[in-house]
């Protein structure tokens, strides 16, 4: 197994990473990815895209995921790890380091955690972290093109409001309904569902209460006759 070398990786340029920039972003055993459009803070649930000089606060204690600039393009026989920039790690930025996988070929994901008390502040295009490739020889057979993870955007971190409202129902429907439906709300597995379950056992009641009904109307009217 070796490591890539700053003279390695020049020879290969955009076959290897696309945009390439061998001035500013070559390292000796290394290449500096930079920030690219998307920002996805993932405490706070919310996606910033950014435009070329464009800066972004980053709150403190605050999880965030920067999509690279770079798109890299990885071969069977190669893997890569992410190394934070000491740099940023000195002002309180952490990354969730990571592996890139053979036959990686899309831009990054790339994992932070500004473990600061203070905001920090990035900007699109700034160097952020160093990719580091690896190749080895008898690599694995049949492995397929991989792309970025597919979590995008954020899981939602706000509350969802339930479409079931208990105490609206019990206005509705009673409290014999409402008592009903609040024990059996958390054995259905979805609002669909639950909104399904409910109008399936708002038509049962209905049945029954018919049914009832018209059993009292026709022993009223059976006693009647025969009395």
């Amino acid at each position: 197994m070796k490591v890539l070398t700053k003279n390695n990786i020049r020879k290969r340029g955009k076959s290897l990473i696309k945009p390439f920039d061998g001035e500013s972003c070559l390292t000796d055993v290394g290449y500096d990815l930079r920030v690219g459009e998307k920002i996805y803070f993932l405490n706070l649930g919310k996606e910033k895209r950014l435009k070329e000089e464009e800066l972004v606060e980053i709150p403190p204690r605050e999880r965030f995921a920067v999509e690279s600039l770079e798109k890299v393009t990885m071969k069977s026989n190669m893997f890569a790890l992410i190394a934070t920039r000491i740099s940023l790690l000195w002002q309180g930025l952490t990354s969730l380091g990571t592996k890139v996988d053979p036959m990686f070929q899309d831009k990054l994901i790339l994992i932070f955690s500004n473990d600061s008390d203070t905001p920090l502040t990035l900007e699109y295009g700034q160097r952020i972290c160093n990719i580091i490739f690896f190749e080895y020889e008898d690599p694995p057979e049949d492995i397929e093109i991989r792309k970025r993870p597919s979590f995008l955007p954020p899981p939602r971190t706000e509350r969802i409001e339930d479409p079931i409202n208990i105490e609206k129902i019990r206005q509705k429907y009673g409290s014999g309904i409402a008592s009903v439906i609040q024990y059996l709300k958390p054995r259905l597995l979805s609002h669909d569902k639950r909104l399904k379950g409910l109008e399936k056992f708002k038509i049962a009641i209905t049945t029954l209460a018919v049914a009832g009904l018209s059993s009292i109307i026709i022993g009223l009217i059976t006693w009647l006759i025969t009395k």
